[in-house]
């Protein structure tokens, strides 16, 4: 029996991880053309002789590409397998100063330092914020990518990853229709639910954070809470639960993962 090309089947795509490259065009282009990483789009900065971004497609859609490494979304790993990685070219933060050697550092310590504003991220321009829209907006269609499973490297990685930094403009993208965001009236809602019953147990928040897609390392949890926190409310990133960050958090579950919403006292 001969097979149709036209038998069942669907994409392997799942997800949109989003990168920064930490690098300029050139050197991106030779980092992620070479043996080690590489990714299915880079998006260069603006060009200076067009003033506009330039889309560079590296590896076919339907194939895998070497950009996640060791991740987990959901109940998915090693992403690579299911995602698409979009690489941008950002000169990201300053570099981390390395402990002394034999020197362990803690949870609580790593984020201070991994997220400190002396970092220095770098920002994103609009026009390649705006370019960024245009490349996604069809890859998510021809695929059915969620909302929730639009991310970045640091939210499937948060161990290891930073990228692609608290000044990426997260809610932009939302407002163009690609990838997750609470609503305000949910999030005002936990906030007073939260003031008059008091904020869950770390367990419960812990929970809800996995719930969402986190990958979350039950002695290390601060490096989990401290990504999303960048990726969600970026102005005080500490990785550590609080009132604000809680509500977030239980109004992106209750939009997106079916838990139970606010009720209003």
């Amino acid at each position: 029996m001969t097979s149709s090309p036209h038998g069942k089947s669907n994409s392997r795509v799942r997800h949109l991880v989003l990168h920064y490259t930490d690098d300029d065009l050139r050197g991106s282009l030779i980092s992620l053309t070479g043996s080690q990483v590489s990714a299915h789009y880079l998006l260069s900065a603006p060009m200076p002789e067009t003033g506009l971004p330039r889309v560079y497609p590296l590896v076919p859609e339907a194939r895998r590409a070497w950009h996640a490494g060791v991740s987990q979304w959901g109940e998915r790993s090693n992403l690579n397998d299911t995602s698409i990685g979009i690489e941008i070219v950002n000169a990201g933060p300053l570099a981390l100063v390395p402990l002394p050697a034999g020197e362990q550092e803690d949870a609580r310590a790593a984020v201070a330092r991994r997220w400190s504003p002396s970092r220095d991220f770098a920002p994103w321009s609009e026009a390649q914020i705006s370019a960024l829209i245009t490349l996604l907006k069809p890859i998510i269609a021809r695929h059915g990518i969620k909302a929730v499973d639009v991310v970045g490297h640091s939210d499937i990685a948060p161990e290891r990853k930073t990228d692609p930094g608290p000044r990426f403009p997260w809610q932009r993208l939302h407002e163009a229709g690609i990838g997750a965001w609470p609503r305000t009236s949910d999030v005002l809602c936990f906030q007073r639910q939260l003031a008059s019953e008091g904020l869950p147990s770390q367990e419960v928040l812990l929970t809800a954070l996995t719930h969402y897609g986190y990958p979350v390392d039950a002695a290390r949890p601060e490096l989990a809470i401290a990504a999303f926190q960048a990726h969600f409310r970026p102005g005080a990133i500490s990785g550590a639960f609080d009132a604000e960050s809680a509500a977030i958090l239980l109004a992106l579950n209750s939009r997106y993962r079916q838990s139970p919403g606010c009720q209003p006292t």
